[in-house]
């Protein structure tokens, strides 16, 4: 394919990834993962298990040993500069310069981008991710973690991202900030977005997900739609790979 993205590529995909930590016996090996547009993915295991190996590959931080990873069809490895175009990223707690507003935030990673959009747009976004706009003039030092999470969604949306990767989006969330951010995520794959989370807490990702991945010791060992999943007594199944709780 020479680096150039095919109509029919899924949104993100890894095909058969591997990474070793030297002399630490962990990482992802031979990894093969697709999510496609309006799929939200859960990215399930223990701590070591793999799943922020696995996402450092998707942003290309790491570079695999071996396998590949596209994004919208745009090759990592060879095309970086065009699959991170079509990739957000959002980090368990948002990464924002506290002594900025939301707005100013906003206009700095455009700015970086070589982008810029009106602040009405900007403003019609974030009401559509119930964000308080009251607060878009505030320091984001002040911001709960919602609220930094949906400034950083906005950003990808801007971006116009295809492919949005979560780490941890529900973590130390109550449940009616989980329920909030299933609401966003189901908004993300409505307009056809891929989301690919990670998440520790069965019952958010149950929440929030439409099909799983299963991480053990760096190897995917399930795959299926959530609604599967939970017949087979999601549960027992992890505490079985993984122990109790």
């Amino acid at each position: 394919m020479n680096g150039r993205p095919s109509p029919q590529s899924s949104t993100l995909a890894c095909d058969r990834l591997t990474y070793a930590f030297p002399g630490e016996g962990r990482g992802v090996f031979e990894v093969t993962l697709e999510v496609s547009p309006g799929e939200a993915c859960a990215l399930v295991g223990a701590n070591g298990a793999g799943k922020t190996t696995l996402l450092n590959l998707c942003l290309g931080y790491l570079a695999p040993r071996s396998g590949s990873v596209r994004v919208a069809g745009w090759d990592m490895a060879s095309e970086p500069g065009r699959a991170r175009a079509k990739l957000a990223y959002v980090p368990e707690v948002a990464r924002l310069y506290d002594s900025l507003t939301g707005l100013q935030n906003l206009a700095f990673f455009e700015g970086l981008m070589g982008r810029s959009h009106p602040e009405s747009e900007v403003v019609e976004i974030l009401e559509a991710l119930r964000f308080p706009t009251g607060a878009l003039r505030e320091p984001t030092g002040t911001y709960s973690k919602g609220m930094r999470q949906k400034i950083a969604i906005a950003m990808g949306l801007l971006k116009r991202a295809d492919v949005f990767l979560l780490d941890e989006p529900t973590s130390g969330l109550d449940f009616p900030s989980v329920a909030e951010v299933s609401r966003l995520v189901r908004g993300l794959t409505a307009e056809g977005k891929a989301v690919l989370f990670s998440s520790h807490d069965l019952s958010s990702l149950l929440e929030v997900a439409n099909t799983v991945a299963v991480l053990h010791q760096g190897r995917l060992v399930l795959r299926e739609e959530i609604e599967d999943f939970r017949r087979r007594d999601a549960s027992a199944f992890l505490q079985g790979l993984y122990g109790p709780a």
